[in-house]
């Protein structure tokens, strides 16, 4: 019988889905683009995930580019310790003529490391198609997605 830990599957679960994106269009062709990680993540994870979306986001709005406009991140990781939930105490004794000879040794265990919060990206996009001014700077997005560019923009990014 195989047996997976509770931490190993939760963790496995977790990397599945460890990011989401919220999309605030602010004008026809500007939108602010939010994408929250997991601690696992890291900056770097949110930041590419953020990227990707940005890409796909223009993509579905009829545009083929976009301009960075503005972008900022947030971590707001914290790591918890809790105390220990229990503890096993053992010994042993020696007894030499009226004189005892011992030790002890007690184990305090149970205790967890909770990892919460999250790595943020928030970016300012400003899309645009062939034709408008500055046009020529920006980022293709369907180049930056690759050559699955189509499944991407369907499916959309949630890991890092």
């Amino acid at each position: 019988m195989i047996r997976i830990s509770s931490v190993a599957l939760l963790s496995a679960l977790g990397l599945t889905a460890c990011a989401q994106t919220s999309v605030m269009q602010i004008s026809q062709n500007e939108i602010l683009l939010t994408t929250a990680a997991a601690p696992v993540c890291g900056a770097t994870g949110s930041q590419r995930v953020a990227q990707e979306m940005a890409a796909i986001e223009t993509i579905r709005r009829g545009f083929t580019r976009y301009l960075v406009m503005g972008a900022n991140s947030e971590n707001n990781v914290s790591v918890i310790q809790t105390g220990p939930t229990y503890s096993q105490t053992t010994g042993s004794a020696t007894v030499t003529g009226n004189t005892v000879y011992g030790s002890s040794n007690t184990y305090y265990g149970g205790q967890q490391t909770i990892f919460a919060g999250s790595h943020d990206t928030g970016v300012r996009l400003l899309m645009l198609n062939p034709g408008d001014v500055g046009y020529e700077i920006c980022i293709d997005a369907r180049q930056l997605l690759g050559l699955e560019w189509e499944k991407k923009v369907q499916d959309g990014v949630n890991t890092c």
